[in-house]
């Protein structure tokens, strides 16, 4: 369908209007190529120039024309007043837009603690006419939003995805079609690494879908429903339900230590490299399975030492805190060090999220320290080859 001569101009002068709230502090004038209307009619070509003109004569924009025997011709059209010019187009700016949305999330969260992030970084997005998160600022959606994601934490343990869904939103589909800015209010409520995955953050929360499997090379075993026997020990490395996970029993001598490893690709290699040791993947940021493991291991063996892998960055020190929590005694940074850093990273400014880690006297709080640093370096782990932690020299 051709665009009509008015509708072409107004769209044009709404590029315009966009760009002025995208760049709210620009210091010169703002202008977009005024183009050429769609519909090449003398009627269409009529209604464009007259759209264009009304709002040279409101006061919101000037028009630049040719010069010599294009002078005729509207080039370019210049930013005088944006207010007006969202006034002329019926338009409200995105600023005001951006209030709107924040009142209601502010209504949403009802002082919900860990919200007020999330809030602050939708609203410098929606100020300057984004998304965020694929979330507009209409203050409905907004509103209905930010209550789901308060109300997941109040959720009980172990619900149904799309029960949750229903109990936090009153539709079964409202977080899979909204999880990305669920998720990303989430993820400053639970203190959850950036990259955080969605599935992630589910598990997190105990939310129950078809979880992934546990992967582990460990002397344990577990028993399905039925009483068939699961092995830990299979060669390079066993899966296994998550739902088996709670029956873990160990199954022969206590291994040399215990290893969690951040990714896939260094999970395998530990495990094909290495032959010694009760190694487990923590699938990124450990869900309540995987936790729920290395606490059984933690218990089972504790003598054995505990070690984790990831990258040295924000969110692999956040996984191997979540790791410490889980097994309820200490663990130590595997190849996870400011020294390594500085050998293998690449300039990062100061990770302050970090910084609530940074006064512990161990090795957390020494990575914490330097990776709050104005000079830090970030790495990730696949740079490095499989080392068994117990050898004291490091490859």
């Amino acid at each position: 369908m051709t665009v009509s001569g008015a509708e072409s101009a107004r769209r044009t002068l709404l590029r315009l209007l966009e760009s002025a709230d995208r760049n709210p502090t620009a210091t010169r004038a703002l202008s977009v190529a005024a183009g050429a209307p769609k519909d090449p009619s003398p009627v269409g070509q009529r209604a464009w120039r007259e759209r264009l003109e009304g709002a040279e004569r409101a006061g919101a924009v000037l028009l630049v024309r040719g010069s010599g025997n294009r002078r005729d011709v509207i080039e370019r059209m210049r930013l005088v007043d944006a207010d007006l010019l969202a006034r002329e187009l019926g338009e409200t700016r995105a600023g005001a837009r951006a209030a709107a949305a924040v009142t209601a999330a502010r209504g949403a969260a009802a002082g919900r603690e860990g919200l007020d992030q999330a809030i602050e970084d939708a609203a410098a997005k929606w100020a300057k006419g984004a998304e965020w998160y694929r979330l507009p600022p209409e203050p409905e959606l907004v509103r209905n939003v930010f209550a789901a994601a308060a109300g997941l934490l109040d959720v009980a343990f172990g619900t149904h995805f799309r029960t949750a869904s229903i109990q936090t939103s009153g539709s079964s589909k409202f977080l899979e079609r909204h999880g990305a800015a669920v998720c990303a209010i989430l993820r400053g409520a639970l203190a959850l690494p950036d990259d955080a995955r969605q599935d992630e953050i589910w598990e997190t929360l105990g939310l129950v879908r078809f979880g992934h499997p546990v992967c582990l090379r460990a002397p344990v075993r577990f028993a399905d429903p039925a009483g068939i026997a699961v092995t830990g020990r299979a060669i390079p490395w066993s899966a296994v339900s998550p739902d088996l996970v709670a029956g873990c029993t160990a199954d022969g001598d206590e291994p040399e230590f215990i290893m969690t490893v951040e990714n896939w690709t260094s999970f395998n290699g530990q495990c094909r490299e290495i032959g010694r040791g009760a190694v487990i993947y923590t699938h990124g940021f450990p869900p309540p399975p995987v936790r729920m493991l290395v606490g059984r291991m933690a218990a089972l063996w504790p003598h054995a030492p505990i070690y984790h892998w990831g990258d040295v960055d924000a969110g692999g020190l956040l996984i191997a805190d979540s790791i410490r929590e889980a097994a309820g005694r200490p663990v130590r940074l595997h190849l996870m060090t400011a020294s390594l850093a500085e050998r293998h990273g690449a300039p990062r400014r100061p990770l302050s999220r970090v910084a609530g880690i940074a006064s512990r006297d161990d090795d957390f709080g020494e990575l914490a320290r330097y990776l709050s640093g104005d000079s830090c370096r970030t790495f990730e782990q696949e740079m490095l080859r499989p080392v068994d932690p117990l050898l004291e020299m490091v490859q």
